[in-house]
């Protein structure tokens, strides 16, 4: 069983950018992490996937710089994206995107409730 996203009010301090955005491009994919052996009894092991580099079109900002192209870091985790992936992007001050699951971590409704506080 997958892990749920992290609570939105943990990771949303983090984010200096929220944006709508859709995966334009995948420019690099760094070397795949080693698997993990599973510990005795688990059903299952979160197997983290390669870091990328990707480029974002950017259908709306929500939070931060008017932006229309963004190039960000996805870092190792347990999802991959490609060309055509959109969603909520929440990014860091290094920008790297924020979220267990990237832009399937949180919904656009979630996120903007938890901005008004």
């Amino acid at each position: 069983m997958a892990k749920p996203p992290e609570p939105i009010e943990e990771v949303l301090p983090q984010a200096v950018m929220i944006v709508d955005a859709e995966v334009a491009e995948v420019l690099k994919t760094g070397p795949q992490p080693p698997k993990k052996e599973a510990p005795p009894h688990a059903t299952s092991v979160g197997r983290k996937v390669a870091s990328q580099t990707v480029k974002l079109k950017v259908k709306r900002v929500i939070k931060g710089d008017k932006v229309t192209e963004l190039v960000v870091e996805k870092p190792e985790a347990g999802y991959s994206l490609r060309a055509g992936n959109h969603g909520p992007f929440l990014i860091d001050s290094s920008k790297t995107i924020l979220g267990r699951y990237g832009p399937d971590s949180w919904s656009f409704d979630r996120i903007e409730k938890a901005l008004k506080g």
